[in-house]
């Protein structure tokens, strides 16, 4: 397992399937290193935890593949949704937009996912994690048509070029690709549906 670099400070260890563990994310900044989730496999706590330098996490929300490394990496303090804090029984809670000195932007993303998913910008980049996922319901993937709304306005409100998607590949798509797919998806509601399928022929 091996950091693939997008930028001169921006940073993820892929994806695994076995044992199933979310990209990790890193950026660095002139005093900190930011880790986006730390996964759960082994191997992506080593990582980390074999960065020099003082580290903060951010986790994106409470699913163990993104925050079941925590106990194992070496931090000096995180930030999460409400219901992650909870979960980890710690941590930062993210309920509004955070301006950070270093430069790096948190904010909440609604999703149909996770409740309580937290987004990371920095430098052209915005972490995104599992947040653009659908939810299954009776066996179909969909989303939630307010939940899409709102994620929209917090997307399109991002000064990122790049959005960086978790177990995906490619890690990194164009911003103006992924609001294109999601306004297209979004303009398929008809009036009272509460559920949008994920997609459609």
């Amino acid at each position: 397992m091996e950091w693939e670099w997008l930028s001169a400070q921006v940073a993820h260890l892929p994806a695994t399937e076995a044992p199933l563990s979310a990209d990790v994310g890193l950026v660095r900044t002139d005093g900190m290193l930011w880790i986006y989730d730390v996964g759960a496999a082994p191997a992506a706590a080593a990582e980390v935890n074999a960065l020099p330098g003082k580290k903060t996490v951010v986790l994106s929300h409470f699913h163990p593949d993104h925050m079941g490394n925590l106990e194992q990496v070496e931090y000096e303090a995180f930030y999460g949704g409400a219901f992650t804090c909870k979960k980890a029984g710690d941590g930062i809670v993210v309920s509004r937009e955070l301006f950070l000195p270093e430069g790096v932007h948190l904010f909440p993303l609604p999703s149909v996912h996770a409740k309580g998913c937290i987004g990371m910008e920095y430098a052209g980049y915005a972490f995104l994690g599992d947040a653009l996922y659908p939810a299954v319901k009776a066996g179909q993937a969909v989303y939630n048509v307010s939940l899409l709304a709102q994620q929209l306005q917090v997307l399109k409100g991002l000064r990122a070029e790049w959005f960086l998607v978790s177990h995906n590949r490619p890690f990194a798509h164009k911003r103006d690709e992924v609001l294109a797919r999601l306004e297209a998806l979004y303009a398929k509601r008809v009036p009272g549906q509460t559920y949008l399928p994920a997609e459609r022929d």
